[in-house]
């Protein structure tokens, strides 16, 4: 090898030439190329969308120009051409050479085409009368109920009250009795509980044999209290409403009242750490129940036991009785009445407002929290 290169001379023009010249080439390419470099524009998909979540939505196929395929309905002209009969579709019309289509003719003549034209909109007009006629024949009817009625009360107003027995024998008049007056229809209207009427009893819905799923228990014991939460976190004072949710199916009445629902209860009695509530009404599909359910605490006793509750007896009537105390002013020195009049006023002002203050400071406050367990029961079972 070392014989190979000592016959090489190196120093020959042929040799040093490539040699020089090499590395100033590599160098001049490289800026050259530098000065002219140029980078792909990255040209963004349109039919591509970026989320932020799982996209269900598939991009539509791609149908290139060149390939042939077509869409389905160019397809579908081509092989059968264009049909236009007496359907209820009608085609697509495109501005596209027939070329190797067939033509298809109608099977219906213009005759054909009229003549179920006219069938079709005499079907229509022949179901617009009838159902206007019914409509006019249930107007009448509703109307003849409430002229009937009106008239039986108005006449039970005029007549005098008479025999039952002369009145059923008795043929009713033929002519018609003016009753002067208005005459109001009250069967649709929704009257409030009566304070004399009694309140409702409301008992637990007892569970069948077929409201259970899978149960192993033969005879079982079935509770009897009414369960409920406190639905809402609110500060109660004396009349506050509570909203209440049911935890238990309830039947008021022959009424089933579900589980879930909503009772509104009046709080008062404020005293010894405990506050008492009450249901008095119930709204049942558009009728209102009387009823009389008071709310007891888990350990049986009526009302709610609030330990950290916000009123204390005597704290109470001692900033009450320190700031509604009466504001005594000698009125001696001033002699004129205008005078006394003006302290007599301010005087009056102050103790309105001292009484004012008083109250607000012996109102009693409690925070209810939301999810508070409470029983309801009825006040014939205090007893």
């Amino acid at each position: 090898m070392m014989k190979i290169f000592d016959k090489i001379n190196f120093r020959e023009p042929k040799y040093m030439l490539p040699a020089v010249l090499y590395i100033p080439l590599l160098v001049a390419s490289y800026f050259i190329f530098d000065l002219f470099q140029t980078e792909t524009a990255e040209i963004p998909d349109k039919t591509l969308q970026t989320t932020e979540f799982l996209n269900p939505d598939l991009p539509d196929a791609r149908l290139k120009g060149g390939d042939g395929i077509g869409s389905k309905y160019e397809n579908m002209a081509k092989s059968w051409g264009k049909i236009q009969d007496y359907s209820a579709v009608d085609n697509i019309e495109r501005d596209e050479p027939d070329d190797n289509k067939e033509e298809y003719e109608s099977q219906y003549t213009v005759d054909d085409i009229a003549l179920l034209d006219e069938q079709q909109q005499e079907k229509a007009a022949a179901a617009q009368i009838a159902d206007a006629k019914t409509r006019e024949q249930e107007a009448l009817a509703e109307l003849e109920k409430a002229l009937a009625e009106a008239r039986l009360r108005g006449r039970n107003e005029v007549l005098p009250a008479t025999d039952t027995d002369s009145t059923a024998s008795a043929q009713p008049p033929t002519a018609t009795i003016e009753v002067k007056g208005k005459i109001e229809e009250e069967s649709r209207s929704v009257k409030a509980p009566s304070e004399n009427e009694p309140p409702s009893e409301v008992v637990r819905k007892v569970k069948t044999a077929s409201d259970y799923f899978n149960t192993l228990a033969v005879n079982a014991r079935e509770p009897k209290l009414i369960k409920a939460i406190i639905d809402e976190d609110i500060k109660a004072v004396d009349g506050s409403r509570v909203r209440l949710r049911l935890l238990d199916d309830v039947e008021i009445n022959e009424c089933v009242v579900k589980r879930g629902s909503y009772l509104y209860a009046t709080m008062s009695g404020f005293s010894s750490g405990r506050v008492k509530g009450n249901i008095t009404s119930i709204l049942i599909e558009d009728e209102l129940v009387k009823v009389s359910l008071s709310l007891y605490d888990t350990d049986g006793m009526e009302g709610l036991y609030v330990p950290n509750s916000q009123f204390r007896e005597t704290s109470k009537d001692v900033a009450s009785g320190a700031v509604s105390g009466n504001l005594n002013m000698n009125t001696g020195s001033y002699g004129n009445s205008l005078s006394q009049w003006g302290m007599q006023a301010a005087t009056n002002a102050y103790q309105k407002t001292s009484n004012a203050i008083g109250k607000a400071i012996k109102k009693n406050k409690v925070k209810l929290k939301y999810g508070t367990f409470v029983y309801l029961v009825n006040g014939r079972e205090k007893q």
